[in-house]
């Protein structure tokens, strides 16, 4: 059932190539669909659309290609998902239909449920959004549905994904234009611009605490 008191939650992590924000979001997902601490709820189900095969590389899960495949998969609560062979250069229709499929997926039992891709914005970018994500966005909460992304430049993102953010994790990057395209939303995003490899700062928008934190 669809619970309206859950608080959304969209994750954007940005920063610079070998910055550490990919590294950031394995460790992320793993640590959620972990059993420890034991005080912890685990991620009932893991959703990545996995459009360059990194997920599969780095989680050494093999990918899901059809619609029975991801079906199966979801038992083992990572659903992996690779275009090629069912979409083959139609990435676009295959995001969309990812999109559609999980959210209908995460309808069918409790817990929370993560969404996770790597540079979203080359299949919605800052002119378009399509429908399938902005439902995500907008009312995934109601499924415990977290959206979790990461690029090196957030002023591809579309605007309304970007005013969605709930949680801001910042790695080092001294583009103007993506500092000034976070910067509405965390103003100080310019601290990030002098950090080393490995170190970021988070920004939670909702309680307005940062964190800073060291990766390597």
């Amino acid at each position: 059932m669809p619970d309206y008191s859950l608080s959304p939650c969209v994750t954007l992590v940005f920063g610079r190539p070998g910055s550490g924000k990919t590294s950031f979001c394995f460790r992320y997902l793993a640590n959620a669909a972990a059993e420890q601490p034991a005080n912890a709820t685990p991620t009932a189900c893991t959703f990545i659309f996995d459009w360059k095969l990194e997920a599969a590389t780095r989680l050494g899960i093999t990918p899901c290609g059809t619609v029975a495949q991801c079906e199966a998969a979801i038992q083992t609560r990572w659903v992996v998902f690779n275009p090629g062979p069912m979409f083959q250069e139609r990435q676009q229709a295959a995001f969309r239909w990812f999109l559609a499929w999980m959210f209908d997926v995460c309808k069918r039992g409790p817990g929370k449920k993560i969404l996770y891709v790597d540079e979203l914005w080359n299949f919605a970018d800052a002119m378009s959004l399509p429908a399938e994500l902005e439902k995500v966005v907008r009312i995934g909460r109601v499924e415990n549905l977290e959206l979790l992304t990461s690029t090196q430049f957030p002023r591809d993102y579309h605007r309304s994904i970007r005013a969605a953010v709930t949680e801001w994790v910042c790695f080092s990057t001294d583009e103007p234009g993506d500092l000034d395209a976070v910067r509405p939303y965390f103003r100080g995003v310019d601290r990030v611009a002098g950090l080393p490899r490995g170190s970021f700062i988070a920004y939670n928008r909702d309680s307005r605490a940062e964190l800073a934190g060291k990766l390597f």
